[in-house]
């Protein structure tokens, strides 16, 4: 195989950010993602419905760096997706991972206004890109 192979697959490796969930107003972290072998990769970003009738939301992410996945998180430059404020929409970021330390993670905060015990569908996703080296078929 080769890196202009078309499977797609070879080329990717897919990783959960935060999971799918109804949360409320604040921040919460994904695991250490281990971004060893690849270069770049696409922060995504999405919105599910809105519960409690809030007059405003918004939700933000972005990556952070660390070099062992447990202690010295840092942001990580250019790596934050615009905020999105309104349900079931979606926002994309590519990053590039050349310079990052060996571990990122997502952090995604959320922002509601009014209601009454308001929460937002929330979820993040990176796709990892640009591997070092593409496996055996």
């Amino acid at each position: 195989m080769n890196a202009n192979s078309t499977d797609a697959g070879v080329l990717v490796g897919i990783r959960s950010g935060t999971v799918p969930a109804a949360v409320g107003a604040g921040t919460r972290n994904s695991a250490a993602i281990d971004r060893m072998g690849f270069d770049s990769c696409v922060l995504t970003a999405s919105t599910g419905a809105a519960s409690g009738t809030p007059t405003a939301l918004s939700l933000a992410a972005k990556l952070q760096e660390s070099a062992d996945g447990q202690n010295g998180w840092s942001d990580l430059p250019g790596a934050a997706v615009e905020p999105l404020t309104a349900p079931n929409a979606v926002a994309r970021m590519n990053v590039r991972l050349s310079t990052a330390r060996r571990y990122v993670r997502v952090v995604e905060t959320v922002a509601l206004t009014g209601g009454t015990a308001p929460t937002l569908g929330a979820s993040s996703l990176i796709v990892l890109c640009g591997p070092d080296e593409i496996p055996a078929p």
